[in-house]
């Protein structure tokens, strides 16, 4: 008998917006460096062994009942036979292949969609790059994992010793369902009610210090998007943004907020597109329970200003930072039973506006997407391979055409940025202009010595 799984109202919506031209996959580009006594044939045996590894557990083994977008309530069956020959590719670049061409790659990758009759996510092993490396290519479809589920099935497939050389596929090692939380049944008070509901107003309203849906300007990345895609990468030390953290008083987040405005208003005013009104961001944050490391979505949304029309780095930084902390506040503010509603409901006039289809062709409700999840800070193994970078590859969708994922492993900060081809051209302004950002600031804020200037990764098209 077959044993059938509903999905979640908010996984579903993953499934129902899935468009040619917003495929929704997630996905996370892992470079390792080879172990100093690998073999030539060491990629190969590792597709081999992966291959011929028919073990698989949940949520790998786990696909569509029905494939089409088309249906109110999907759910996931269990796959007892996969074909992994279709799941676990070998892909070669020519050598000694760079970071451009590895960009090249991942972009098309990332542009095709996922065939939804099958098992819900897609492995390329990438052999053939520069300085004695390979990748892995994770592609995951949204409605099965969000940023913190996705680390916790790649981590699991790692390990902390590099001697270990007998590591699973990450397919050997299931996810927990989420934890049970036994206690009676929380039902909110009338003003709880009506505090959650003040709040969810205030997010269709103008404010002058809150960013709201109203707060956000048209730009050229605004308006309709094609199939294809850029992917560019760039990474910083931790320290070096914890240092300017540190020094202004702000979050680590604040940072990557500032980052993300200062490359934004280059772009834009290389373009004679910035807007008098700054830019706004979505900022994911967690609705996970404390333990829960299961599979889906968890996640709810604020919004921050990102301080585009704002000359001064130091000053944009400390807007942003006022930003963030009021926004947080409408969350932290309402009662605890209430924090989980009001931050779906903070996604649902977005999610609303794909599934009508008016995306990019009316006002933005926001300008793009900056995400942040957190790694770990010890060293990560493949068979002896060292994890040198995990960069995260995101969705954009009609109205949104770039956005920036970040993950820290190991002492740096990575940041995978991902557009639309034909909306965001030069992408890889974009990437060397958080590298400019991050240099500014540590000017005005007398941070130590500017670190010397990182290079923009993954790049796949030339100035």
């Amino acid at each position: 008998m077959t044993n059938y799984k509903k999905l979640t109202p908010l996984d579903a919506a993953f499934v129902q917006l899935e468009n040619p031209n917003a495929p929704m996959h997630v996905a996370g580009l892992m470079i390792f460096e080879l172990p100093a006594k690998a073999g030539a044939d060491f990629v190969t045996r590792l597709v081999e062994d992966w291959r011929n590894e028919t073990r698989i557990k949940a949520p790998w083994n786990q696909k569509l009942v029905s494939p089409s977008r088309w249906q109110l309530a999907p759910r996931l069956k269990t796959c007892h036979d996969p074909d992994l020959e279709y799941h676990v590719r070998h892909l070669f670049l020519p050598k000694p292949g760079g970071q451009r061409e590895l960009g090249q790659l991942v972009a098309r990758l990332h542009s095709q969609p996922m065939d939804l009759r099958k098992l819900l996510w897609e492995c390329f092993i990438i052999e053939g790059l520069a300085d004695n490396r390979f990748a892995i290519y994770m592609k995951f479809h949204h409605s099965m994992v969000d940023g913190i589920s996705a680390n916790i099935l790649l981590m699991k497939g790692l390990s902390e010793r590099r001697a270990d050389n007998k590591t699973a596929p990450f397919w050997v090692h299931s996810a927990p369902e989420k934890p049970f939380q036994p206690g009676p049944l929380q039902i909110p008070s009338a003003q709880a009610l009506m505090s959650t509901a003040a709040n969810v107003l205030k997010l269709f309203g103008r404010d002058d210090e809150l960013t709201t849906f109203r707060s956000a300007p048209y730009t050229p990345l605004n308006g309709p998007i094609a199939a294809q895609r850029r992917f560019a990468t760039q990474s910083f030390s931790m320290d070096r943004i914890k240092a300017v953290a540190r020094q202004a008083g702000v979050s680590l987040n604040d940072v990557l907020l500032c980052l993300v405005g200062g490359t934004l208003r280059r772009y834009l005013q290389r373009v004679t597109a910035l807007p008098g009104d700054s830019l706004t961001a979505a900022i994911p944050i967690s609705l996970r329970a404390e333990g829960d490391q299961s599979c889906g979505n968890a996640v709810g949304m604020i919004f921050s200003i990102l301080g585009t029309n704002i000359a001064d780095p130091v000053v944009r930084l400390q807007k942003i930072h006022q930003s963030t902390d009021l926004a947080k506040q409408q969350v932290l503010g309402l009662p605890q039973e209430m924090r989980v509603p009001y931050s779906l409901v903070s996604m649902m006039p977005s999610v609303l506006r794909m599934l009508i289809g008016v995306t990019g062709k009316t006002r933005p409700l926001f300008n793009t997407v900056v995400s942040n999840v957190p790694g770990g800070s010890e060293e990560k193994f493949l068979r002896g391979a060292r994890l040198v970078n995990l960069y995260p590859a995101n969705i954009v969708f009609p109205g949104m055409a770039v956005s920036f994922t970040c993950y820290s492993h190991a002492g740096t900060l990575n940041v995978g940025i991902t557009a639309c081809r034909d909306t965001v051209p030069h992408m890889q302004k974009l990437a060397l202009g958080m590298e400019e950002a991050c240099r500014e600031l540590e000017e005005k804020l007398g941070v130590g010595e500017p670190a010397k200037a990182a290079v923009a990764h993954a790049v796949e098209e030339a100035v």
